[in-house]
């Protein structure tokens, strides 16, 4: 090679060595520690003499590498200042929904509320961590009792719940389910929904959310509420029996009031008038009427629903004096008591 070109060749690789040409090998990485990314969004719940965990497993490890195989997890349970006890080891697959329930030795479910704190810690195959998971607190102690001897019954507002009262301030949690069956679904009526009552147990409660013509499952809960290491904190008492209820509607409408009649002889009839009913499943309203002064039962004179709260009675014979009363019925055909009768005359010709 000519000498003279010798220096150019060497002032062009230079550049090129900066963007690892000339045959240069890039420095290598550092091997992963496969460390998994700890948990940090584990929750604790407890219920009676149990607490559930659960948590989302992590995707990658701390060096952003995606984690391969089920990873080791251990669940560790530290109450007041004593020593974090080991009380689970298991293993999920990445990105996994994970949970776990711990059942308390006796110790823990009795005596005055006081702190217990949960963590997750993961583990790589070497048996190294990253370091446990956030902390879910809940509380060891005695839980709130069953609710016993679980009662339901509708009314024409809603359902009654009942059971054996403790006369002291609680805090009630109600879990109520719709059957999904064939004609139970229907439009503004949601599939579950939970309630909650705070005072003085009564030993009753009225579910005026509960929509009449649908069959409920319900459960219920006595709650405490702490807060505790800045956290709030539940601990809810075993669930009561579940209690499925029919809840028809067997409850007829308000009896119309304001009757009033005035004779149109031009018309050779007698026109009603009275006050709207106000019920959301008011389907309407029937006519009846009878001979002044004769005993008999009324006769219907309207059809079998009269959606307008009036009546124009083409029927009325003329030298004749009538009493009046009304009913309303509701969607379901349930029919009120019929008002206080109203008398009017339909003069002759």
């Amino acid at each position: 090679m000519n000498a003279k070109l010798r220096p150019a060749i060497a002032g062009l690789c230079l550049p090129l060595l900066m963007m690892a040409g000339c045959g240069m090998v890039a420095a290598p990485a550092p091997p992963s520690l496969k460390l998994p990314q700890p948990v940090d969004d584990l929750t604790a719940q407890r219920t009676g003499d149990e607490v559930a965990l659960h948590w989302t497993m992590p995707k990658r490890t701390t060096d952003k590498v995606l984690l391969v195989g089920k990873q080791s997890a251990q669940v560790c349970r530290r109450v007041g200042s004593e020593p974090c006890a080991r009380v689970g080891d298991f293993a999920f697959a990445p990105e996994a929904s994970a949970s776990f329930v711990d059942h308390l030795p006796a110790a823990l479910t009795s005596g005055a509320a006081r702190p217990m704190v949960y963590t997750i810690q993961l583990f790589n195959s070497g048996g190294r961590s990253a370091g446990p998971s956030n902390e879910a607190v809940t509380a060891a102690g005695t839980a709130p009792p069953r609710v016993e001897d679980l009662r339901a019954r509708a009314q024409a507002d809603g359902v009654v719940l009942s059971w054996t009262s403790t006369g002291r301030e609680e805090t009630i949690r109600i879990h109520r389910v719709l059957d999904e069956k064939a004609g139970q679904k229907s439009a503004g009526v949601p599939a579950a929904q939970t309630l909650e009552f705070s005072g003085v147990d009564e030993g009753r409660v009225l579910d005026r959310d509960a929509a009449l013509d649908h069959t409920y499952t319900y459960t219920v809960q006595r709650i405490e509420k702490f807060t505790m290491r800045g956290q709030p904190v539940e601990v809810a008492g075993p669930a009561s029996k579940p209690m499925r209820i029919d809840a028809r509607d067997l409850f007829p409408p308000a009896t119309p009031t304001g009757l009033q009649a005035m004779a149109d002889p031009e018309a050779h009839a007698i026109d009603l008038s009275w006050q709207p009913g106000t019920e959301a499943d008011l389907a309407g309203y029937r006519v009846y009427r009878r001979e002044a002064g004769v005993s008999a039962q009324p006769a219907r004179v309207s059809g079998a629903v009269e959606a307008a709260p009036s009546f124009h009675d083409a029927g009325a014979q003329p030298g004749r004096t009538y009493w009046y009363s009304v009913s309303a019925v509701d969607k379901d055909g349930n029919e009120s008591s019929r008002s206080a009768e109203v008398e009017e005359s339909l003069p002759q010709q």
